[in-house]
């Protein structure tokens, strides 16, 4: 399976730290090797609810062209393209190899339909033409953008007018404590986002959150394009 570097499908219609990507951090922002792939089945099978809490919030419509950012396995991916139909199309990006290989083979029949795209790339570098996409979402990997500030305009490029763009992060249950291993800062990375977010003159449209499981939450960003 070959992971395309430069798609160029048209769309259907027409201040925050980086947490750096060394010792743990890298298993989980950049993942390779057996420890790699060991993280990327884990998301798989953990990130249902929150892929799920951010596609409620971005709400895209059949036909829709939509990116991930930070695609992990690629199932964000998968669950993105049942939202827009057959008519719409879906692009992943990951700035690891791994990973972008990984969700790759999971979206392989949309791939090779014309209907999804999965590079290896980074936030702040798109390799996407202006105004290609409808709604843009990221789950669990704002804080592994190297530079938040320029990937918040890159998303703003390639989004057309009015395209929205949602943040979620998983987030501790005020009601239930848990030690779940990357929740504990959710709802701090949320802020972060979405003040940056202001900082920019994007529109904040909502700020929402989702239960996932019972002592877990996804906070979300729900945010428009600056004009």
């Amino acid at each position: 399976l070959v992971i395309m570097e430069k798609p160029m499908r048209a769309s259907m219609t027409a201040g925050a730290d980086r947490e750096p990507c060394h010792g743990l951090g890298r298993i989980w922002g950049d993942p390779r090797g057996l420890l790699g792939n060991a993280a990327l089945v884990a998301m798989a099978l953990k990130n249902g609810g929150q892929n799920k809490a951010a596609l409620d919030a971005l709400k895209p419509k059949l036909g829709h062209s939509v990116i991930e950012i930070g695609c992990g396995p690629g199932m964000g991916v998968r669950a993105a393209l049942k939202r827009v139909g057959k008519g719409g199309f879906v692009a992943g990006i990951d700035q690891s190899p791994l990973a972008a290989h990984f969700a790759a083979h999971v979206a392989h029949n949309a791939t090779l339909s014309g209907r999804a795209a999965v590079l290896r790339s980074d936030v702040a570098d798109l390799p996407f033409r202006d105004l290609m996409f409808d709604g843009a979402f990221a789950v669990n990997s704002f804080q592994f953008w190297p530079d938040p500030a320029r990937g918040l305009r890159e998303i703003a490029r390639v989004l057309a007018p009015g395209g929205r763009l949602v943040i979620t992060q998983r987030a501790p249950n005020p009601e239930r404590h848990t030690k779940f291993a990357g929740a504990g800062r959710g709802m701090e990375r949320i802020g972060q986002a979405t003040a940056l977010l202001k900082a920019q003159g994007w529109h904040i449209i909502d700020e929402r959150c989702a239960p996932d499981g019972s002592r877990l939450i996804a906070v979300s960003v729900v945010a428009e394009r600056p004009a």
